[in-house]
């Protein structure tokens, strides 16, 4: 798994590629404590290179929301594939968060 993360002003577009995992989440973690350390106001999470998330991915994604939320910022999932999507309904996470097809922030940010 290859996470990359871009800087747009008080934002960050975290680029993951590859599966996410049980074994990958560790690294996800730190690396996503590493980007929240930083007091981002909204953090957009590209999925489009995600082929397979289990359990332990979606975990990890409602960890950042809550930590957002409770930071007063905001979290948008971008990009997922079909499969991912179908699984962030089953746990209806379209019900709380935002998620996007298209990888471009928005015009004013």
């Amino acid at each position: 798994m290859d996470i990359q993360v871009e800087t747009i002003g008080d934002r960050r577009i975290i680029r993951v590629e590859g599966r996410i995992t049980f074994e990958h989440c560790p690294a996800l973690e730190r690396r996503i404590d590493e980007v929240l350390a930083g007091g981002p106001r909204e953090i957009l999470l590209d999925l489009e290179g995600v082929p397979f998330m289990d359990s332990s991915g979606v975990g990890e994604i409602l960890r950042l929301f809550k930590r957002m939320r409770e930071a007063g910022g905001s979290l948008i999932l971008l990009r997922p594939n079909r499969k991912l999507r179908g699984l962030f309904t089953m746990y209806r996470f379209d019900q709380f968060l935002t998620i996007r097809d298209d990888g471009e922030p928005d015009a004013d940010g």
